[in-house]
């Protein structure tokens, strides 16, 4: 944001959201309702896609990688492709450096798909003992945060039923860590919320960025995929109760073969990193990761052929402008998240929004506890400062006189007419509080108590 300092440095909101971070409602029967993941979807084998360096153990490895997330204030790291021998060390790592694991196996009986398996009954017998036997050696690991089974596949009935049958027994054997399904099309995470009834369904389609027709080639239609396809995954999630959380991308994939590259999916900028992540908390996301850490190393050979990846981390293993970027918006979200957990997207009722004049957005939230209204508005203009152009008007379903909206991030009251002279940087995003002084000030008040 242009206006104000940084909230950390100027407005004690860091105890306000320490005041706030109790279990919400129904916490208890959905334990990810309580944390907000905000990480890295990684290489679970071997995080660095190498063999480590001269003296370095693969523990050295995941150690470095955990610490990395951790200083880029990142507090997750989902593995992929990962042996299971290798969780305890992944789970060694996170305790170490505060960071939570989601372990994702690269086969059965870890990973699952459908074209696997005979039928239910075979899938029962090859998975269901390994996950209760996972879940009676790590079930009490605090670094562990869920575990994933499979990703993007079709709907297909009975395999669906399988993971709903297995989802349910690891609510007894485990039901600290729930079982989580990946799915990047929206009508297969509704059938997902219809018959698995996940705590989480993850938005695993990450591609916003590209050169060509493999995807939205412009701004508009970037806007359009994330915040279009979010919105319809959140509410598959809202159907079962289950928080929504989003992939987003921060890679680059050039395709190689036959002596000719072509880019797939360029890097996006260090504000389009930025606009991901508030672009999906704005449709209710309740975590974000990026794919991916890291890609490939060194430079793709001339015979080479398939998908050149880089990451967060490039070819070289050097942090890009895109993973500071990532760094920089998790220390700003990182005294937000306790709020965030507890906003619910509002009904229409309760909007204050009149009309919208810019390319910032503005959606209403409704904290879950107190019933206070909160509205999160985006810049979706990843190139240029955008004023807060929203019209709120006086109207009962919007705004009384007395309301105003006071910013999270620094503590500025601004009424309908004063929000129009605030603006946000490329890509950025913020939290109003939507009430009078007094109840500013009993939302505060946690910070004196």
């Amino acid at each position: 944001m242009t206006t104000g300092k940084r909230l950390l440095t100027c407005f004690p909101m860091a105890a306000i959201a320490l005041g706030l971070c109790a279990a919400s409602a129904g916490a208890e029967d959905n334990p990810l309702r309580d944390f907000f993941p905000y990480g890295v979807y990684a290489h679970g084998g071997n995080p660095e896609v190498v063999p480590p360096g001269e003296g370095e153990t693969l523990q050295d490895v995941m150690d470095r990688v955990c610490k990395d997330v951790a200083e880029h204030h990142m507090n997750c790291v989902w593995t992929c492709n990962l042996g299971f021998d290798h969780l305890p060390l992944w789970l060694e790592a996170g305790r170490k450096h505060g960071v939570r694991i989601v372990p994702q196996g690269g086969g059965p009986p870890a990973f699952v798909r459908p074209a696997w398996f005979k039928d239910k009954e075979q899938f029962a017998q090859r998975v269901e003992p390994f996950y209760k036997e996972m879940a009676a050696k790590h079930g009490d690991d605090p670094a562990l945060l869920a575990w994933c089974v499979t990703e993007e596949n079709p709907p297909v009935e009975w395999f669906l039923e399988a993971v709903a049958d297995l989802t349910r027994k690891m609510e007894e054997w485990d039901p600290k860590h729930p079982v989580l399904t990946m799915d990047n099309r929206a009508p297969a995470a509704w059938r997902n919320a219809q018959i698995v009834k996940p705590k989480a369904l993850t938005r695993d389609l990450y591609v916003f960025f590209t050169e060509g027709l493999h995807g939205p080639y412009n701004a508009i239609g970037a806007r359009s995929a994330l915040t279009r396809e979010s919105r319809r995954f959140r509410e598959a999630a809202e159907s079962c109760d289950a928080v929504f959380w989003f992939i987003g991308q921060g890679m680059s994939i050039v395709n190689c073969g036959g002596g000719r590259r072509h880019m797939l999916y360029r890097y996006p900028t260090p504000e389009e990193i930025r606009w991901q992540v508030w672009a999906a908390i704005q449709q209710g996301a309740k975590g974000f990761l990026y794919f991916m850490y890291v890609g490939r190393r060194g430079e793709p050979t001339p015979d080479f052929s398939g998908e050149f990846i880089e990451g967060l981390r490039d070819r070289n293993g050097l942090e890009t402008p895109q993973f500071r970027m990532a760094a920089e918006v998790g220390r700003d979200l990182e005294p937000l998240l306790p709020v965030l957990l507890d906003l619910d997207v509002a009904p229409r009722h309760l909007e204050v929004v009149y009309w919208e004049n810019s390319p910032v957005s503005g959606q209403t939230f409704v904290h879950r506890k107190t019933g206070r209204r909160f509205l999160i508005v985006v810049n979706h203009d990843c190139t240029a400062i955008q004023p807060i152009g929203i019209e709120l008007g006086y109207w009962p379903r919007m705004l009384d006189k007395e309301e105003r909206l006071f910013d999270l991030r620094t503590g500025a009251k601004r009424d309908y007419q004063t929000l129009k002279l605030t603006t946000l940087l490329p890509g950025d995003g913020t939290v109003f509080f939507v009430g009078t002084d007094t109840d500013w000030a009993e939302f505060r008040q946690p910070a004196s108590s």
